[in-house]
């Protein structure tokens, strides 16, 4: 898979580009911003790109020894399939943040682990191992809250482990300087072709199929110094396959993504539920540039965080609604040429 280099463009370097004809979209609907917001963001060549690699290669990892489930139920629990995950963090550099961790079995009941010790452990930008963090014991929503203190800018794995059987979930923290440049991406029907795909991806039937040119999309703009942020309204139970679905369908890398830990945040309150995952990554310096999905919520949501229309992009049959920009071939060939492959690098270096 095609990862960011570490060295990007230079600030000099943008400046040059932009100064070329080729820094100007294709899309005229984005030329007043190019003007404006776009040019702030060469500008802002002194924010450092993320180090992802840290974050995708992290040290060899020595499980602890297994202990014995505290409760005679949980055994009980433990003999279906584990659907645990790790709520993804983006935080300022520096900056401490705590981490949720949710630990469920069983594809049908999601029965929650309760009452039961997980440690967790902490690798990546800079670290030659990893950091033993602690051991804490869910409560009754099988969830833990894991303090990490400050870390420097880069990427890092939090896993957490159950201490009963050893399955784990992993929880990816990156760590910022303000002015870092994202995109936001949706999921189903944005980068899949239906929502029905999740049903079928989840039960095994078939892996989802995605877009024509939906892994390439979000490839280009690692390419170009932007952290993807994928938010979906999937459930916390989704969070296990959601990640497999990205890393080995769209061939992506592990980056932030972020899924509900509530069912009716997903069914009821989508675009309150994206508004407020969006807003908490602001205020951690994170500046999203565009936006990419599928539905009326999601156009309420980029909108409600600050994504001009301009800059936000509706797929299917929304396509273009309350005058976001619409995309209204099924797969992304076309957008790319078109827009993405004249957007000017993020500035970071």
């Amino acid at each position: 898979m095609r990862v960011p280099s570490l060295t990007q463009t230079t600030l000099a370097a943008a400046l040059t580009l932009a100064a070329s004809s080729s820094f100007a979209m294709s899309d005229p609907k984005a030329v007043d911003d190019i003007s404006g917001d776009d040019i702030d963001i060469v500008l802002d060549g002194v924010v450092n790109c993320t180090d992802f690699d840290a974050g995708q290669n992290p040290a060899a990892f020595q499980f602890p020894a297994k202990q014995s489930f505290d409760h005679f139920s949980s055994r009980i629990t433990a003999r279906s399939t584990p659907y645990h995950m790790g709520h993804d963090r983006v935080t300022k550099a520096g900056e401490a943040v705590t981490v949720t961790g949710k630990f469920d079995y069983g594809a049908i009941l999601h029965k929650d682990l309760e009452d039961e010790k997980v440690r967790a452990y902490l690798s990546g930008t800079g670290k030659d191992g990893w950091d033993y963090l602690g051991e804490f014991t869910t409560n009754s929503d099988g969830k833990i809250f894991v303090p990490v203190d400050g870390q420097q800018e880069g990427q890092y794995v939090l896993r957490m482990v159950v201490m009963g059987d050893l399955t784990y979930a992993d929880a990816y923290i990156t760590a910022i300087e303000p002015g870092k440049k994202a995109v936001v991406f949706d999921i189903d029907e944005t980068l899949t072709k239906s929502d029905l795909e999740q049903i079928l991806d989840y039960t095994g039937i078939e892996a989802a199929e995605a877009r024509p040119a939906a892994g390439q999309l979000v490839q280009e703009y690692l390419d170009r110094g932007y952290h993807p942020v994928f938010i979906t309204a999937r459930s916390y139970w989704y969070a296990k396959d959601s990640r497999r679905w990205l890393r080995d369908t769209l061939n992506l890398p592990d980056f932030t993504l972020r899924t509900t830990l509530a069912n009716e945040q997903g069914l009821f309150e989508t675009a309150q539920y994206k508004t407020e995952v969006m807003n908490e990554m602001k205020a951690a310096g994170l500046e999203f540039f565009r936006a990419y999905g599928n539905a009326d919520t999601d156009a309420e949501a980029f909108n409600n965080a600050g994504i001009p229309l301009s800059q936000t992009y509706i797929i299917g049959d929304k396509a273009g609604i309350n005058g976001t920009q619409p995309i209204t071939t099924e797969g992304y060939e076309q957008h790319i040429s078109d827009v993405v492959l004249s957007t000017p690098h993020s500035g970071c270096n």
